[in-house]
């Protein structure tokens, strides 16, 4: 009997590796839409944008926020992500992420000036943290 064909996938940020394991898929959020890897894809680099990284192992679901980078698919079913920043679903803290949310909200609310703020910069905040909020939500669930 064959042993069944899994992924080595590791998540690493400038600062540390946030998940290195063997599973048998991962979905990630790429700039063109979600993908999913299975053993044996073609290798394949594709820029990554805020979103998520779902690991599937053993039935299990495991989410973590990604801040865009990079993902590698390599010809020996090895899958990197490489991304400024990168959190597992149960360590994002929730009400912090609201609170960042909040702040960014309200400094674009309360501009007096266009000047006054750097739209781009408050909109990228914006994403990473409605998307900080939304994974911490979806791995609370499972």
């Amino acid at each position: 009997m064959s042993e069944k064909k899994q992924l080595h996938v590791i998540i690493t940020t400038p600062l540390r590796t946030v998940y290195d394991s063997q599973v048998d898929q991962i979905t990630v959020t790429t700039s063109e839409g979600e993908i999913t890897v299975l053993p044996d894809h073609i290798p394949l680099v594709v820029p990554l944008k805020v979103g998520q990284a779902m690991v599937k192992k053993e039935g299990r679901e495991i989410y973590h926020a990604i801040d865009g980078g990079i993902l590698e698919v390599r010809h020996n079913n090895q899958v990197v992500i490489l991304s400024d920043r990168s959190e597992n679903a149960s360590d994002i803290d929730v009400a912090r992420a609201e609170a960042a949310l909040k702040r960014a909200q309200i400094l674009i609310e309360e501009k007096h000036h266009e000047e006054d703020v750097d739209y781009a910069r408050v909109e990228r905040d914006i994403a990473k943290e409605l998307n900080r909020v939304k994974i911490a939500e979806k791995g609370q669930r499972k």
